[in-house]
């Protein structure tokens, strides 16, 4: 008679829905980030042209959303103010330069956030904090696309390129 081998049991343990207290640090990272976006990105609509300034209003309203689901979900964990040491690195391209420039400094910092956020997510075990930080990275990417075509970018290898590093705790401590 042929043994069949043996196999363990599925856990039946599921992961956490709420941040753990290693997700809370992180996403109070990612919330800072987003709130100094919303910041730049108003700098920006104010050095912008007319076709350029309805693209970075309406950016800036989906950083200031992403912020508002992270404070929601951190609730008193949620970081009080903008990342500093981020916005005061980006303030000055973001608030002049033509709109080729100004696009090309969004769309990098863009693609930028869309690897920081692939790291966050990668690393918190909360479910819901999961789930946002996805939804979050999936509409920075458009954001991204938009902002290559603003940038003077047609072949679509460069308009998909993402170079672009992840920014960490270390150049930009919340």
């Amino acid at each position: 008679m042929r043994k069949e081998p043996r196999v363990d049991a599925p856990t039946t343990t599921a992961p956490p829905k709420q941040p753990t207290k290693s997700d809370i640090a992180v996403l109070q990272f990612a919330h800072g980030i987003e709130l100094a976006m919303t910041a730049l990105y108003a700098k920006a609509s104010a050095a912008a042209g007319k076709d350029l300034k309805v693209v970075t209003d309406l950016f800036g309203a989906h950083h200031l959303a992403y912020a508002q689901s992270l404070a929601g979900l951190l609730g008193r964990s949620a970081a009080t103010a903008q990342n500093a040491s981020f916005y005061t690195a980006f303030v000055a391209a973001a608030a002049s330069g033509s709109d080729a420039e100004l696009a090309g400094t969004f769309l990098s910092l863009e693609n930028s956030l869309v690897k920081t956020h692939l790291g966050v997510l990668g690393t918190i075990t909360g479910t819901d904090g999961a789930q946002l930080v996805a939804s979050i990275i999936s509409v920075q990417g458009r954001h991204a696309a938009v902002l290559a075509g603003f940038a003077g970018k047609k072949a679509l290898g460069d308009i998909l390129d993402n170079a672009a590093e992840p920014l960490d705790t270390k150049t930009y401590p919340a």
